[in-house]
């Protein structure tokens, strides 16, 4: 069993915005959390496969009737699946794509999540970086197809502590259109930093 089950998803390494957040709260959680068992899965540099015909049918054969191939890929989906049960505390860090989720972070989703045997009864947090802002009153208001189906999978699998941490505007200062928003990207950064640090203390 592991404390914390970290799915890390952005692939820009030490520019992402996500990942800089995360590591906010991990620093918080290892201090008051020395002895932590920590179970990481970056899907940046280890992708998790989508799911392929043989791997859903290996759902519903028989073990004996299963070829190796498909064994294989059933063994791993538990795997993803068991992580995800025993976890008292899940983090995940993850960039808007193209007004949802990324697709590996989808790939790990559609894996890990098995109908009547995946559970979560921990906490999960979820960090998600925009390139914009989707609030009401923004232009681009209700284009925002990630946060909410991201609590939407967690809630459907029981958890009953589902916290959003976002951060927006991340394209300020890179797209010359959104040069106005620069400020509000700092400080939209330093909110989900301060609000990450204080779930992990919680």
């Amino acid at each position: 069993m592991s404390d914390l089950l970290h799915i890390e998803v952005s692939p820009l390494g030490d520019h992402s915005i996500s990942r800089s957040i995360s590591k906010e709260f991990l620093a918080t959680y290892n201090a008051k959390n020395p002895d932590a068992v920590i179970v990481t899965r970056d899907l940046a540099a280890e992708p998790i496969p989508h799911l392929d015909g043989e791997t859903l049918r290996a759902g519903s054969t028989l073990e004996t009737d299963r070829s190796a191939s498909m064994q294989a890929k059933h063994e791993f989906r538990l795997v993803l699946v068991n992580e995800v049960i025993d976890a008292k505390h899940i983090l995940i860090s993850t960039p808007m794509c193209n007004f949802s989720v990324p697709s590996a972070l989808k790939a790990w989703i559609d894996q890990m999540l098995i109908a009547r045997t995946t559970k979560v009864t921990g906490k999960v947090t979820i960090i998600v970086s925009q390139g914009g802002s989707y609030a009401i009153g923004a232009p681009r208001a209700g284009w925002d197809w990630e946060t909410g189906y991201l609590k939407q999978v967690f809630n459907s699998l029981g958890a009953t502590d589902v916290e959003i941490i976002l951060s927006e505007f991340g394209l300020a200062g890179i797209v010359p259109a959104m040069a106005d928003f620069v400020e509000s990207k700092s400080a939209s950064i330093a909110a989900a930093k301060s609000a990450a640090k204080e779930r992990a203390a919680a």
